[in-house]
């Protein structure tokens, strides 16, 4: 494989996950990034308060983006903005009962993605395909922070 082929092979690999998802949940009306977020803002309200800038973070996603995914989501009743007690310029994200409900059952479709993602991979090459993955995640931020530092 050459060099230049790597983006679009990752590229296609992303957007085929993102159909697998998008195909194995349509049922409940939310796409696999939703549910994504849906999970992250379950497990993380456990321990405290979870915001839009907390989404951006985790996902590495720039702010539009999440504003657009998170009025979507609070349009179809999967969360709720709520004002914070400490800032009132924050809006502290809740899931819904309706949410909640189907949590169970979007985390069960997950899994059996990821399941047949990795079926028949060595765990060995499943690990060094993970650090290869991380390191070109790093490579590219710390382009990106050169960038920024030259401006």
């Amino acid at each position: 494989m050459e060099k230049r082929d790597l983006g679009k092979k990752i590229q296609m690999l992303s957007r085929q996950i993102k159909r697998r998802m998008d195909t194995a949940l349509s049922e409940y009306k939310i796409t696999g990034r939703q549910v994504a977020i849906l999970l992250y803002i379950y497990e993380e309200s456990k321990k405290r308060d979870v915001y839009a800038k907390d989404i951006e973070l985790a996902f590495d996603m720039r702010r539009a983006s999440v504003t657009g995914i998170l009025k979507l989501m609070e349009k179809n009743k999967i969360i709720i903005r709520e004002g914070s007690p400490k800032d009132a310029r924050l809006k502290k994200l809740t899931l819904t009962d309706r949410a909640k409900e189907a949590r169970q059952k979007l985390k069960k479709e997950i899994i059996s993605v990821e399941e047949n993602l990795i079926k028949d991979i060595p765990k060995e090459n499943l690990k060094i395909f993970c650090l290869v993955m991380e390191k070109m995640s790093k490579n590219l931020c710390e382009k990106e922070k050169k960038k920024e530092e030259i401006k």
